[in-house]
C-alpha cells in the first residue's frame, strides 16, 4: 500500500508493508526518510486544514513590496531603484510562500511512540484517495496493534512448562 502527494515545492510518498511504515518527505532541495513499526504508531488519526499559512502569505506579498521599497523612498533613493527593490521583494515572497497560495492544505496526523516523529501526510490534488489511504492506514494500525497485544498475552512455551 502506498500514497505520494505533491504540492508546488513539497512532495510525500509512504509506503506501507506489513510490519513497517517507510515514509519521504521532499521540500524544495531538501529530503527527509523515515521507517518506523507499523505498532509504534497510534490510530485515530487528527485531520486538520491548515488557513493561517493560507492567510499570511498573501498578507506577505500585499506588504513585503512596501516594507523593501518605503525605507528606500523615504532616503530619496532613484525612483527606479524603489521599484526594482519592492519588485524584487514581491518575486522573493512569491517564491517563498509559494506552496501556500493553492490554497490550504488538509493533513492527517497520525502520532508514534517516538516523540517528535509524527506520521503526516497531505492531501494531494485527489481528495478520494486521501481519504481511502487514511482510513487503509488506520485500519492496518489497528490490526498491527492488536497483533501485537495478542503476541503478548500468548502464553510462550516456557510458561506452559512450569
Amino acid at each position: 500500500m502506498q500514497y505520494e502527494a505533491r504540492r508546488v515545492f513539497t512532495s510525500i510518498f509512504i509506503e506501507v508493508d506489513q510490519e513497517t511504515v517507510h515514509w519521504r518527505y521532499q521540500n524544495r532541495c531538501e529530503e527527509w526518510k523515515y521507517s518506523i513499526p507499523l505498532t509504534s504508531v497510534y490510530s485515530s488519526p487528527v485531520k486538520a486544514v491548515s488557513k493561517a499559512k493560507f492567510l499570511r502569505a498573501i498578507v506577505l506579498l500585499c506588504v513585503s513590496p512596501i516594507l523593501a521599497g518605503a525605507p528606500l523612498y523615504f532616503l530619496s533613493v532613484y525612483p527606479s531603484v524603489v521599484a526594482a527593490a519592492s519588485l524584487l521583494a514581491f518575486f522573493y515572497a512569491f517564491y517563498y510562500l509559494a506552496p501556500w497560495y493553492t490554497g490550504p492544505i488538509e493533513w492527517a496526523t497520525f502520532e508514534t511512540d517516538r516523540p517528535g516523529r509524527p506520521l503526516y501526510l497531505f492531501r494531494g490534488s485527489d481528495a478520494a484517495e486521501f481519504d481511502r489511504f487514511v482510513s487503509k492506514l488506520d485500519k492496518k494500525v489497528q490490526q498491527a496493534r492488536q497483533q501485537a497485544e495478542l503476541t503478548k498475552s500468548e502464553p510462550t512455551q516456557r510458561n506452559r512448562e512450569k
